[in-house]
């Protein structure tokens, strides 16, 4: 079982993580999204948030963070998880496997700025993009 520390340091100083506090940053992710379709496809896959450790490819060998699991898409084996460390605090929100051999944060293309692009981003979303759209 992963025991995780009650503080998490990261580049902005260290922050308390827990289901709450990730929970609590969801809310407030989708309150920044205006699309309803979004939102409600968002609200069907949202789980509650729980931490993964996953390999940092880009550091010392073997180093692993800590990233929460918020959101899970089954069908393609995929979900959206946030971590402070790796590529956030800048992009926090990232496209992860949720099982098999890519269990890794894995590359920087995979993480946003926000829920929405990430989610926009996901195979979990079909729907259409406001014209103009760009992922941040």
């Amino acid at each position: 079982m992963l025991k995780l520390p009650e503080v998490i340091s990261h580049r902005g100083g260290p922050t308390v993580q827990d289901v709450k506090d990730i929970s609590s940053r969801v809310e407030q992710e989708l309150k920044q999204i205006s699309d309803s379709k979004l939102v409600s496809r968002i609200r069907e896959l949202l789980v509650t948030p729980h931490p993964v450790e996953r390999a940092w490819n880009y550091g010392a060998r073997d180093e692993h963070f800590v990233c929460w699991t918020v959101l899970e898409h089954h069908p393609s084996n995929t979900g959206i998880a946030y971590c402070l460390q790796g590529f956030g605090p800048s992009y926090p929100w990232g496209l992860v496997s949720l099982s098999g051999s890519h269990m890794s944060i894995g590359m920087d293309s995979s993480w946003f700025e926000s829920l929405e692009d990430a989610m926009r981003d996901s195979m979990a979303w079909d729907g259409p993009n406001p014209e103009g759209y760009e992922v941040q």
